[in-house]
């Protein structure tokens, strides 16, 4: 095994990695749609520049398919919350 710690847009990848991994996390348990959907597109940003810098790793890619999850599912969470609180409001159920 070798040592991809030095090898360029490595670090970037395994950090695209983590965001979208805590981000799925976040959503799919429900804790924070708005920090998922962060986490989301940062994991995304760091995901292109890592293959900016020419690593094609597994890991850069997993991290980009897991941060375009959290992003969408945390949109699809949010725009859910907002259509009950809405829904709602117009039903009076909220005061």
């Amino acid at each position: 095994m070798g040592d991809n710690s030095s090898v360029p847009g490595y670090g970037k990848a395994v950090a695209s990695l983590v965001l979208g991994i805590i981000g799925v996390i976040l959503w799919f348990f429900g804790f924070s749609t708005i920090i998922s959907m962060i986490l989301g597109i940062i994991g995304l940003i760091l995901a292109s520049g890592s293959k900016k810098e020419g690593y094609e790793g597994g890991i850069r890619t997993a991290g980009f398919v897991l941060s375009l999850i959290a992003l969408i599912g945390g949109v699809i969470a949010f725009i859910a919350c907002v259509a009950c609180v809405g829904a709602a409001a117009v039903l009076g159920f909220a005061s």
